[in-house]
């Protein structure tokens, strides 16, 4: 093959990695703007139809592990290849849902397709593009970026045109596209014979899924004896993983792949600011249409301010991270994202029709979000777990239980009057966060710079 057809054939299959990222956030967020549509056709409540959306991120929580694990033992392209076919299935289903519990069971569907995608990407951009990480990574979330943009007024628009049923077909069709492109398109990853190990990933699974399922469970305003009793058999389950992990030779996950600092300064800046998103996604689109009186094509335009900035904003973290290292960048952007999410509570609180000022803080809020996804990733693919899937499905699975937790907050304490605490109390969360970041400051700046991705795409 000729350098300039190994070249184009490397840009498409580059393309094609971003745009399953793309649209993996798109399977949440399309959903956004027409969610007051969907609930009244389905006869759903405020805190019902954020279940739906929480639905989803939940079955990515409990199977991005096994993902994890299955990116090496089966290869990455075909994992991926699987995912894009049930979510083809499952975007069909939602579309035919006649009522709240079976749309619940389709966006739970589409959640298990969409828990390969991470892992599956990272792993093919890190085996055949390893350039420049912080480049590469800044990519990556771009493309997250993309996802979270078009989103909101893509879903407006449809339900305004077509019906909210042809949100999930369009959804569903774009896989079929993807899918055939993955195919076509992306190398493969050698599969490694890895054997799996049952009551580390039982445990694991168990553990976080049940902490994740307490809060949706609340979310939902149901019994406090159940909540109780899923927090006791989450802590339960951890305290048995730890103690397997320690005693097996062959963990699910080795432990000190998930003690390095890098990996948990990454992971848990990656799940706060998905936290952040999964409150600013849900509870500005419920009070936008049920307060101030916004159709969804209108929603769609105002969330466009949150994405918009989140996608271009994270192309400049990269260059940000080169001269002052990608862990202060991380700090800094946490810092700015709990400034602009308390303030855009505070001037919702204050006044409901105050939209100029809404989009100013929804900007800032996007940039904040865009550097710390960059910086996050930038960092954990620096840590000793980058090369392992199921460090890397663990790191997931706990950045999609951050946008579970701020799915669930919203649903559990979302009213008019509450607007204030509905989007501060993550900021004690992001503050928690800063400070473990600290420990990950061993990264230096590179002395000179290196051949990036980009120079190799362009």
């Amino acid at each position: 093959m000729s350098a300039h057809r190994r070249d184009s054939s490397r840009r498409h299959a580059y393309a094609a990695l971003l745009a399953c990222s793309t649209l993996g956030t798109l399977s949440s967020t399309i959903i956004s703007a027409p969610i007051n549509v969907i609930a009244e056709a389905v006869d759903a409540s405020a805190s019902g139809i954020v279940f739906a959306v929480s639905a989803f991120t939940l079955a990515m929580v409990l199977c991005s592990p096994v993902a994890g694990w299955m990116c090496q033992r089966f290869g990455s392209r075909l994992l991926l290849g699987a995912s894009l076919v049930l979510m083809v299935i499952a975007g069909a289903g939602a579309a035919a849902a006649q009522d709240l519990w079976y749309l619940v069971l389709m966006r739970a569907l589409q959640g298990v397709a969409c828990s390969a995608i991470p892992s599956s990407v990272q792993q093919v951009l890190g085996r055949h593009w390893p350039e420049n990480r912080a480049r590469v990574m800044a990519a990556w979330a771009s493309a997250i970026g993309v996802g979270q943009a078009i989103g909101p007024p893509l879903g407006g628009l449809i339900a305004d045109t077509l019906g909210w049923r042809w949100v999930f077909l369009t959804h569903a069709s774009l896989s079929l596209v993807l899918l055939v492109l993955v195919v076509t398109l992306v190398p493969s990853v050698p599969a490694v014979p890895t054997p799996l190990h049952v009551s580390g990933m039982m445990t694991l699974v168990a553990g976080v899924g049940a902490l994740v399922g307490a809060f949706a469970w609340a979310g939902q305003h149901r019994s406090a004896v159940v909540g109780v009793a899923l927090v006791l058999v989450g802590a339960l389950a951890l305290l048995l993983h730890v103690l397997i992990a320690r005693r097996s030779e062959r963990a699910f996950v080795d432990p000190d792949h998930l003690a390095d600092p890098r990996f948990l300064a990454g992971t848990a800046a990656a799940g706060t600011v998905m936290c952040a998103l999964g409150v600013a996604i849900t509870a500005t689109p419920l009070h936008l249409g049920r307060d101030v009186g916004l159709g969804p094509g209108h929603i769609g335009l105002m969330m466009l301010s949150l994405a918009v900035p989140l996608t271009l904003f994270a192309p400049v973290t990269s260059r940000l991270s080169e001269r002052f290292t990608a862990v202060r960048t991380m700090r800094v952007g946490l810092v700015v994202l709990a400034a602009a999410l308390f303030s855009l509570g505070l001037a919702f609180a204050l006044d409901h029709d105050s939209l100029p000022l809404a989009v100013v803080l929804l900007a800032v809020t996007g940039c904040a979000i865009g550097a710390v996804q960059a910086t996050s990733a930038h960092v954990l693919m620096t840590s000793s777990a980058a090369d392992h899937g199921t460090a890397l499905g663990v790191s997931n699975m706990l950045r999609f239980a951050g946008l579970a937790v701020g799915y669930s907050w919203v649903a559990a304490t979302w009213a008019p009057d509450r607007l204030l605490l509905v989007y501060g109390a993550p900021v004690a969360v992001i503050a928690a966060t800063w400070l473990l970041a600290g420990a990950a400051r061993s990264d230096r700046v590179p002395s000179r710079p290196e051949r990036t991705l980009l120079d190799d795409v362009h």
